[in-house]
C-alpha cells in the first residue's frame, strides 16, 4: 500500500530492490507485479502486447469520474483502436507533424516572449505553450493572449486525473463495492469528490467540442481532428461520441507530459550551467546569433539533441504504467494469473545503473560518441499496443521520409522551446541578498508529475537575443 506521502514510484524501486526486477505481492485478491527493468518490461509489453494491452480497472477515477472513456484509461479494445487511429492519421507521421512546424514555432515565440515579460510565471507560460498546440490541432481552437479558460481547464482536470487515478489512494480501487455507498454515509467523501472531478471532465469533452461545432456552423472553422471528421458526410451520433472522446485525449495529453518536460527544462540548466553553456556554443557556432533556431537546423545540432534526449531520461513525467493481464501467462518460470496488476516502474528503469553510467547526473554526452547509451525510447513514450499515438519510430535509423528519431509532434515542440530559449535567454540560480538560491530536483504528483515550483532567473542573452524575441511573427511564410 503507498504511502500517504506519495512518491509511490520510489516504493516500488526499494520493493523491486528487495525482490528483484520481476516481483510479486497480492493485496486481497489481486495480484500484483511491479518491473524494475527495461529487459521485463519489454520481454512482456512489447514482445507479448496483446496480453499486456489492457488497464486495471478504476473505479475511482475510470467508473464513478468517468475517465474510463479516454484513451488513457481505457482497455484496448474497439472503442480504444479508433480513437488511436484517428489520432495517428493526424499526427502520426513525420509528413503529418511537419505540416504543424510553423505553428509550433509561432506559439514557441509567443512563450518565449511572454517569459521575457513575466518570468515569474514561468511554469502557465510553458504550460500554455503546449495546450495551445494540441488545440490548434484538435480543435482549431486559438488561445487567446493572457489567462486562457480551456488552458487553466485542462490543467484542472489534468491535476484531478492525477489523484483519481492514482495507486491505493483510494479505497475503493481496492473494494469495489464500496462504490455504492450513498454518498451522504461518513467515509463516503470520494463519491463527492468524484462528482465534482466528472463535472470538471464533462467540461473538457464538451465546450471544444461545441466550439467546433459553432466555428463549422458559422463557417469559420480551422482545420482540426474535429472540424475535418465532424464535416465529412455520414456522421452517426456514435462516430460524433467517439471523435469527441479522441479530441478530448488529445487535448488532455498534449496539456500535461510535455509542459511538465518543459518545465524540467529550466530546472536542469540551472543546476547543469556547463550543459547549458555547451549548448549555448553550438547553437552560436552552427545558426550564429542573427536568428533563433528552427526546425531545419535540427539536424545540424547533436549536442541540443542529445540535451533533449537526456531531459526526457533525467525528469520522468509518467514515473509508473499500469497494465492487466487477459490471459493466464508465464515467464521465467513465473506463472502470472489473468487479471493480474502489472506496474512497470518508468522512473527506475530510466535510473538503472546497468543501462546508464551515474544515472543521477544530468550529462547529454551519454547519447553521443561512438557508443552511446541507449536513449530512453518505449520507457519515455509507452511499451507494445499502448505507445504514445503520436510516437514515430525511435530507433538509430533514419530515412529520406522521417529523417530523425524523434522527430514526433511532442517531441518536436519540446526540442523547438528548448532551442530557442536556449538561444534568446541566460538561465541561471536566482540572487537573492547576494547569494545563490540553488532549486531541488523534486516530483511533485500522483501518475502525471511536475517539478514543484522553483524560482529562476531568465534574462535575453543580449539586446539582439531580446529583439528576435519580440519581432514580429506570422503564421503565413
Amino acid at each position: 500500500m503507498p504511502s500517504t506521502d506519495g512518491k509511490v514510484w520510489l516504493q516500488m524501486h526499494d520493493f523491486s530492490q528487495q525482490h528483484g526486477d520481476f516481483a510479486c505481492g497480492s493485496l486481497l485478491w489481486v495480484h500484483t507485479i511491479v518491473i524494475g527493468s527495461a529487459k521485463v518490461a519489454e520481454d512482456l509489453l512489447e514482445k507479448r502486447s496483446a496480453n499486456y494491452a489492457d488497464r486495471p480497472r478504476s473505479v475511482m477515477c475510470g467508473e464513478l469520474s468517468g475517465w474510463g472513456k479516454i484513451m488513457l484509461l481505457s482497455n484496448y479494445n474497439d472503442w480504444f483502436r479508433s480513437h488511436r487511429k484517428m489520432i495517428a492519421r493526424e499526427i502520426g507521421s513525420y509528413a503529418t507533424v511537419a505540416k504543424f512546424h510553423r505553428m509550433i514555432e509561432f506559439e514557441t515565440r509567443r512563450t518565449l516572449r511572454c517569459i521575457l515579460d513575466d518570468p515569474a510565471r514561468l511554469q502557465a507560460h510553458v504550460r500554455k505553450n503546449f495546450t495551445s498546440i494540441i488545440l490548434r490541432i484538435s480543435h482549431g481552437y486559438v488561445t487567446q493572449e493572457g489567462d486562457d479558460p480551456l488552458v487553466e481547464l485542462a490543467h484542472t482536470a489534468n491535476a484531478q486525473l492525477s489523484m483519481a487515478s492514482a495507486p491505493g489512494l483510494f479505497y475503493v480501487d481496492i473494494v469495489p463495492l464500496l462504490k455504492y455507498m450513498p454518498s451522504w454515509l461518513p467515509g463516503a467523501g470520494f463519491k463527492r469528490k468524484a462528482k465534482e472531478y466528472a463535472a470538471v471532465l464533462d467540461d473538457l469533452v464538451e465546450i471544444p467540442h461545441n466550439y467546433v461545432k459553432s466555428q463549422l456552423a458559422a463557417g469559420t472553422a480551422l482545420p482540426s481532428l474535429s472540424s475535418r471528421i465532424l464535416g465529412e458526410p455520414g456522421l452517426t451520433d456514435e462516430l460524433e461520441d467517439s471523435l469527441k472522446w479522441a479530441a478530448a485525449t488529445m487535448y488532455q495529453g498534449g496539456a500535461d507530459t510535455a509542459n511538465s518536460v518543459a518545465y524540467a527544462f529550466y530546472l536542469a540548466m540551472m543546476l547543469h550551467p556547463r550543459v547549458l553553456k555547451k549548448a549555448q556554443e553550438e547553437l552560436d557556432s552552427v545558426i550564429g546569433t542573427n536568428r533563433l533556431p528552427t526546425f531545419a537546423d535540427r539536424p545540424s545540432l547533436p549536442y541540443l539533441e542529445a540535451l533533449v534526449t537526456e531531459l526526457l531520461r533525467w525528469h520522468t513525467p509518467g514515473p509508473i504504467t499500469m497494465r492487466r493481464t487477459r490471459v493466464d501467462d508465464e515467464y521465467n518460470g513465473y506463472f502470472i494469473p489473468a487479471g493480474s496488476f502489472i506496474f512497470v516502474n518508468i522512473w527506475a528503469i530510466l535510473r538503472d545503473e546497468r543501462t546508464y553510467t551515474n544515472p543521477l547526473e544530468f550529462r547529454p554526452e551519454r547519447f553521443l560518441g561512438d557508443n552511446p547509451e541507449p536513449r530512453p525510447g518505449n520507457a519515455c513514450f509507452g511499451f507494445g499496443r499502448r505507445r504514445c499515438p503520436g510516437k514515430l519510430v525511435d530507433s538509430a535509423s533514419t530515412s529520406d521520409s522521417e529523417p530523425f528519431p524523434g522527430y514526433f509532434l511532442g517531441h518536436s515542440a519540446l526540442w523547438l522551446i528548448c532551442a530557442q530559449a536556449l538561444g534568446a535567454f541566460d538561465i541561471s540560480k536566482p540572487v537573492e541578498n547576494g547569494a545563490e538560491i540553488v532549486p531541488e530536483f523534486n516530483l511533485v504528483g500522483e501518475i502525471i508529475v511536475h517539478q514543484a515550483p522553483f524560482r529562476c532567473s531568465i534574462k535575453p542573452r543580449s539586446l539582439e537575443a531580446e529583439a528576435l524575441v519580440r519581432q514580429e511573427f506570422s503564421l503565413s511564410e
